[in-house]
């Protein structure tokens, strides 16, 4: 029988070998830690996914992880010869550094824009001269537009679809809280519009 070693010294004529090695060694090394798998596993856990968006972002990580990998290699291919990887290298590493950076920077401006947003909500939150209150919901299942109205009268309140999910009045409904800690559940009917 024929060693390894030979059959790697061969090259294409064993490409049988080749293709299913290279599929093996790649499912291990998505298998290993990082690739951000925590920070997806985070995201599907914060907006309540469900299985099928869980696959579907498990399939985009792995295309566009996979496109990466051929695009890296193919330059290499065609730049490799010109190259000095010991030139090169330090600058390859400042570049992921600036795009590390920047991507953390774009990630803390928009949760900072997105607290101010809901910090200047909370101080007109007691003034119910202004018509009814909005909240966006995002559920993981559907994005819903939640209204209460209560100026002068008991809560009205009214939940609408934004992304065309489907609301069926009988399994929604809302508990609010008070600042003394009293709580209320509000159940809503399907009254169409």
């Amino acid at each position: 029988m024929t060693s390894f070693t030979t059959l790697l010294e061969q090259g294409s004529a064993n490409a049988w070998l080749f293709i299913p090695s290279a599929i093996l060694l790649g499912a291990l090394h998505g298998l290993e830690p990082g690739h951000s798998k925590t920070m997806m596993a985070a995201f599907i856990i914060a907006i309540r996914g469900t299985v099928g968006q869980a696959v579907l972002l498990g399939l985009s990580a792995t295309i566009s992880h996979t496109a990466i990998v051929w695009l890296i290699a193919m330059t290499g291919l065609y730049f490799g010869g010109a190259w000095n990887s010991e030139a090169v290298e330090p600058y390859l590493q400042l570049v992921s550094g600036v795009v590390i950076i920047a991507v953390a920077l774009w990630m803390g401006f928009r949760t900072w824009q997105h607290q101010r947003q809901d910090h200047t909500h909370e101080h007109g939150r007691h003034d119910h001269t202004h018509g009814p209150e909005i909240r966006r919901i995002d559920t993981g299942h559907g994005v819903f537009m939640l209204e209460i109205f209560e100026d002068g009268v008991p809560p009205r309140w009214r939940l609408l679809s934004v992304d065309g999910a489907q609301l069926d009045a009988r399994h929604m409904s809302v508990e609010t809280e008070r600042p003394d800690g009293t709580r209320q559940k509000f159940a809503f009917a399907d009254k169409g519009a």
